[in-house]
C-alpha cells in the first residue's frame, strides 16, 4: 500500500492553527509546492482502502475500476481573523501567476464551512504549468469553529480529490461508501458547477478526515 494511503495532505512548514501572515507567504507556497508532489502519483484504490478504514476492502474493491487519479490536493493553512489575511495571499498568488509559476488562480467563499462548522471561509484554486491542480482553504476563527482542536480544524478542511472515470461514478462512489459504511457521510454535492464539474465530499466520522470525489473533463494535454 502507499505510504500515503490513509493520510492526509499537510505542510511540511510548522502549522501552529493560524492563517499565515505576508512574510511567510514564499515559505508556505514552498511547502504547498512539496505536498502537491508528494501526493501526485498516489495509488487512489490504495488511499481509499486506507482512508475508508477497516472492513471495507470488499466495497472498495467494487469502485476501484472507477477511479482515474489524483486531481488536486486541499491544504488547509489556518483560521483567519480578517478578510483581508486571505485577499493578501489570493494577491501573492496572483503575482505568482503574474511571474509565470501558476497558470491559473481563482478564489471564492466555501460553501461547506458555513454549513458543516459555522463560520465563513476561503478557498484558493490554482493550476500549476504542468497541470497539476492544488486547493488552498482558510475559516475564519469563529463561534463553534474556535472550540475545535488545531489538528482537527486542519483535518476537516484538508483532503485528497479523487478523480473518477465518468460523471455517474461521482454519485455512485459517494452513495455506495455512505451507505454501506457508517462512518461515513456525504457533506456536500454538486452537480455540474460552472466549470462543468461534478463533486462530493466524504467525511470520515471515525477519525475526522475528509475525502473529495470529482469528475471534470480532461485538462489540456491530458486524456481520462
Amino acid at each position: 500500500m502507499n505510504a500515503l494511503a490513509g493520510s492526509t495532505p499537510r505542510l511540511s512548514t510548522t502549522y501552529d492553527g493560524r492563517f499565515p501572515g505576508p512574510t511567510d507567504f514564499d515559505a508556505v507556497w514552498e511547502a504547498v509546492l512539496d505536498a502537491s508532489g508528494s501526493w501526485q502519483d498516489v495509488d487512489c484504490a490504495a488511499h481509499l482502502r486506507g482512508w475508508c478504514g477497516p472492513g471495507t476492502d470488499r466495497l472498495v474493491t467494487g469502485l476501484a475500476d472507477g477511479l482515474a487519479r489524483v486531481n488536486h490536493i486541499g491544504i488547509y493553512l489556518g483560521d483567519y481573523e480578517r478578510d483581508d489575511a486571505v485577499l493578501d495571499w489570493h494577491a501573492h498568488l496572483v503575482g505568482l501567476r503574474e511571474a509565470g509559476r501558476i497558470a491559473e488562480v481563482e478564489t471564492g467563499p466555501s460553501y461547506i464551512s458555513p454549513r458543516q462548522y459555522g463560520t465563513q471561509g476561503w478557498w484558493n484554486s490554482v493550476v500549476l504549468p504542468d497541470g497539476r491542480a492544488i486547493e488552498t482553504f482558510a475559516c475564519k476563527h469563529y463561534g463553534s469553529w474556535r472550540e475545535r482542536s488545531t489538528e482537527e480544524r486542519r483535518l476537516l478542511m484538508s483532503h485528497l480529490a479523487v478523480e473518477v472515470r465518468a460523471e455517474a461514478d461521482v454519485r455512485r462512489t459517494l452513495d455506495t461508501l455512505a451507505r454501506d459504511a457508517a462512518h461515513l457521510e456525504v457533506i456536500a454535492f454538486t452537480e455540474a458547477d460552472e466549470l462543468g464539474h461534478t463533486y462530493g465530499h466524504l467525511r470520515n466520522n471515525a477519525d475526522g478526515t475528509v475525502l473529495e470525489i470529482v469528475h471534470q473533463a480532461p485538462r489540456e494535454g491530458r486524456t481520462a
